[in-house]
């Protein structure tokens, strides 16, 4: 049943937010991501500085208003399929009107490019991220192949996340005062894979069912098959694990990133064999383990710089 939108523009975004995205969590999610990777960056540039900076909150900001921008940019991508599947939810039930998230939209952009005004060359790469991400807003202009080929999508889409590293990277070379040339380049790039793997792991559970669950909404699971669904994220998450321990080791982490790092990927593999070898509805939700793995690199990142140096610098 369709309900008539109630309340004024502020009053239907509060709805929307509550239930497709909640800020105070995106605000955590945001602060460890964009904290548990510079800390990160910090150990490979043997830097110790402050984490409380104007830099510090244009990051959290950027990241947590990049994630806004691409929850938005779905949402109006996605309409005819969620009316059709999800009709339950606040704009498909009519709610919240197609215009509020528009408005919203154009609104969280001009923000996100307000804030990287001061920052130097990271200015023109988040840009390029804001580019990135409308081009897949517009389906890179081919959008009846990309909604076709759900593999092909996703390797069109995912790629905005080490773009969003990326500029992490520069804006953190930017408060160092360091030259972007003259970075751990190497270091850095294996960072951004440690961080985007896991994403990349989350993206494929969050669309695998049990066989009984399937419906005219594509997953990975129709695609690849339960097994192969599940070896592609386990494998994603295989890659993180040993990106973890070979920066532990080379940069002399402590014991306790490398115990995190484990613990976590325990977990994960706990959950896929269960649901591999017992396949139904409750078993299929892979998506909380792999949500948990990404959060136990990020808190392993930022306590490393507790843990592994006695204090946390503010």
């Amino acid at each position: 049943m369709i309900k008539l939108p109630h309340g004024g523009f502020v009053s239907r975004m509060r709805l929307y937010l509550a239930e497709m995205y909640p800020i105070p969590a995106r605000l955590v999610i945001a602060g460890l991501l964009y904290l548990g990777f510079a800390s990160l960056l910090q150990r490979i540039h043997h830097i110790e500085a402050s984490f409380v900076s104007r830099y510090t909150l244009i990051g959290v900001w950027s990241v947590f208003s990049l994630l806004l921008i691409l929850r938005l940019m779905d949402e109006l991508k996605d309409l005819d399929v969620d009316r059709e599947l999800f009709c339950d939810r606040p704009v498909p039930s009519g709610r919240v009107l197609e215009t509020d998230i528009v408005t919203s939209l154009v609104v969280v952009m001009v923000l996100f490019v307000a804030a990287n005004l001061s920052v130097g060359p990271a200015l023109w790469v988040a840009l390029v991220v804001l580019g990135y991400a409308l081009l897949m807003f517009r389906y890179f202009f081919i959008p009846d192949i990309l909604r076709k080929y759900l593999l092909l999508n996703l390797a069109t889409h995912n790629p905005i996340i080490p773009i969003m590293f990326i500029y992490v990277v520069i804006l953190f070379s930017v408060e160092q005062g360091l030259v972007v040339r003259r970075l751990a380049w190497l270091y850095s790039l294996l960072a951004i894979a440690l961080y985007w793997a896991p994403s990349f792991a989350w993206e494929i559970a969050r669309k695998i069912r049990a066989s009984e669950e399937e419906t005219a909404y594509v997953t990975y699971s129709q695609i690849l098959g339960r097994r192969g669904a599940v070896l592609t994220a386990g494998g994603a998450q295989t890659l993180a694990l040993a990106i973890g321990l070979y920066l532990y080791r080379t940069l002399e982490l402590s014991g306790f990133f490398a115990v995190i790092l484990l613990l976590g990927y325990g977990i994960v593999v706990w959950g896929h064999a269960r649901f591999l070898l017992n396949p139904n509805p409750m078993t299929s939700k892979l998506r909380p383990f792999a949500e948990g793995y990404m959060f136990a690199i990020f808190a392993a990142s930022l306590l490393e710089h507790v843990i592994g140096r006695g204090s946390l610098m503010f």
